[in-house]
C-alpha cells in the first residue's frame, strides 16, 4: 500500500514530463529503425519502455553489432553478411 501512495506523490508535470520523454524517444527509434530496415515495430515498443538507457541500447545495437551496407542493386540497408538482398532478391558479390 505505501507502494502506491508513493507513486501518486509524484507531481503531474514530472509524469507528463516522463511520458513525452518516452513517446518523442519511442517515435524516434521507430522512424530510425524504419530507414535502416531493421524490425520498426520491435525497436518502437522497446523504446517507450524506459528513457534514454533503451536509446543507448538501441544505438549500440544498430550502429556497432548490426553493421550494414547497401546493396549494390537496389542500393537499400543490408545486413553486411547477406548473401541475397532481402529486399530486391538478388545476390551480393563478395568484394
Amino acid at each position: 500500500m505505501n507502494d502506491i501512495n508513493k507513486l501518486l506523490e509524484i507531481p503531474y508535470p514530472l509524469l507528463i514530463l516522463i511520458a513525452v520523454l518516452l513517446l518523442v524517444q519511442g517515435s524516434w527509434i521507430f522512424y530510425d529503425a524504419s530507414k535502416r530496415g531493421e524490425n520498426k515495430w520491435l525497436w518502437g515498443l522497446f523504446g517507450i519502455l524506459n528513457v534514454p538507457s533503451n536509446l543507448i541500447i538501441y544505438l549500440l545495437v544498430t550502429r556497432m553489432i548490426l553493421k550494414t551496407k547497401n546493396c549494390p542493386h537496389c542500393n537499400r540497408n543490408i545486413k553486411k553478411n547477406a548473401i541475397y538482398c532481402s529486399y530486391c532478391g538478388e545476390k551480393i558479390e563478395e568484394e
